[in-house]
This record gives C-alpha cells, sequence and structure tokens, in this order.
C-alpha cells in the first residue's frame, strides 16, 4: 500500500499528538500527517500569528476561504488524501467573545443537553462548515473529516488510561467539562500531563501509545471517537 499523505488543522499541538496516536489504528497503512494549525513556532507563543484554541482554527478557516479558490479546489491541499479539521465539543458552549473574535457571528453559543454528546457536536459541525462558508457538513469536500472529541481530546486520553482503574471517571465522559483539571491532579510515571493550567507535549508523546493500543477502547467509550474512527475508514478505504 502507499502511503498517506494527512493534513491537520486542530486547536493545539497535544490535539495534534492524540489524534496522531488514533490514526495509527485507524488508517492501518504508512501516513505522514502534515500540522497546517497551528503553527510550531518559537513566536507567538508556539502557534503561530492565527493563535492557538479554537479562536486560531477560526481565522485559519477564514484565512484560507481569502485564497481565490473553493474550499474542495484549493490546490494547497492538493497533495493531501485526508484533511481534518479539529474543534472540541467544548466550543459549543463559547462565545466568539471568548477567542478575541468580533465578526458579528451569532451562530455561538450553540450547545445542547449532554448526554447525548452528539447533540452538541452536530449542532457545533453545523457552525464549523459555516466558518469554512459551506450550507452544511454535507457540503464538506470529499477527503475532509471533522474531529470533534467531546468535550475535549482530553476524554480520548482518559479512556484509554484510566478507564480499568478510575472507573468512576468514566460515567457520561463525553459530557464531563471538567476533565482536564482532572487530569492536572493526576499522574502517569511521575510526570503530569498538565501543569499549572498547561499541557506538556512531551508527556502526551509518552502515553500516545496507549491511546493507539487501546483506541477500540476508546471508541467503545466515546461516541466521538467512534464518529471519527468511522468518518476517517471511509475516506481512505475510498481512496
Amino acid at each position: 500500500m502507499s502511503e498517506l499523505s494527512i493534513a491537520l488543522v486542530a486547536e493545539g499541538p497535544t490535539d495534534k499528538i492524540i489524534i496522531e496516536a488514533a490514526l495509527k489504528t485507524i488508517v492501518g497503512r504508512p501516513f505522514v500527517l502534515t500540522l497546517l494549525h497551528p503553527e510550531t513556532s518559537a513566536s507567538f507563543d508556539g502557534a503561530g500569528p492565527l493563535g492557538g484554541g479554537w479562536g486560531g482554527v477560526y481565522r485559519w478557516c477564514r484565512k484560507f476561504l481569502s485564497m481565490p479558490y473553493p474550499a474542495g479546489e484549493n490546490p494547497s491541499l492538493d497533495g493531501f488524501d485526508l484533511v481534518l479539521l479539529h474543534v472540541d465539543a467544548d466550543v459549543a458552549g463559547m462565545r466568539y467573545s471568548d477567542a478575541n473574535i468580533h465578526d458579528g457571528r451569532a451562530d455561538l453559543p450553540c450547545e445542547r443537553p449532554c448526554p447525548p454528546a452528539e447533540s452538541s457536536v452536530n449542532a457545533l459541525r453545523g457552525v464549523v462548515a459555516a466558518w469554512l462558508d459551506l450550507s452544511s457538513v454535507a457540503a464538506l469536500p470529499e477527503k475532509w473529516v471533522f474531529c470533534n472529541p467531546s468535550k475535549c481530546t482530553e476524554a480520548w486520553v482518559v479512556a484509554a488510561l484510566y478507564r480499568m482503574t478510575r472507573p468512576e471517571i468514566m460515567t457520561e465522559i463525553e459530557c464531563n467539562q471538567g476533565l482536564v483539571s482532572w487530569l492536572s491532579l493526576m499522574q502517569i510515571e511521575e510526570r503530569t500531563l498538565i501543569r499549572g493550567g498547561k499541557k506538556k507535549p512531551k508527556a502526551y508523546v509518552k502515553i500516545s501509545d496507549k491511546v493507539t493500543a487501546d483506541w477500540s477502547a476508546v471508541c467503545q467509550h466515546c461516541t466521538q471517537a467512534a464518529r471519527f474512527d468511522h468518518e476517517v475508514k471511509t475516506v481512505v478505504t475510498g481512496r
């Protein structure tokens, strides 16, 4: 099989680490993952001029659309077999002003009761599609896939690491807004994933193999992981 080329637009570097770990199981063949956003540089706190977080993803989408091509025909993505756009589901509860965005949009917050997780995710997907000037998610270019962990990528981390030893945290894990705070109190092999409110990429790399190895279990506990798994496989098997 030929090597796949995958592009990723993500909220942050630790999201990239966990998504790449999942892809190692999902794709089932060699691939190269290229991080289009955030930029990794010493300036701008390592996030590039568009900034990190979901606000950076929004700005990337708007910058991408400033090029004179429809999203599905932009030649800058011609070399990729798959384009992933990541936004955590907790963004459904945000306001644009939270990310210093003042574009007159009024489609956030769009949060729905959880469970089920998919209610907020579906609403958020419609909002993110609009960031790309698309009428709906169904209008996404054929090689694009949304990645929307609920409420955050750390749900996948917790499912991989703690589903057996801390089963109480697994209750409605996709509706838990406090997973980042909870993880900041936990130690894995004498290191914390999150310290002083900041996620530590090197620590995430250290546990990423566990996410890869236990991905099927993550999908059993996290519906939006299973959804991502299915949608990526649908694109990959069609190429």
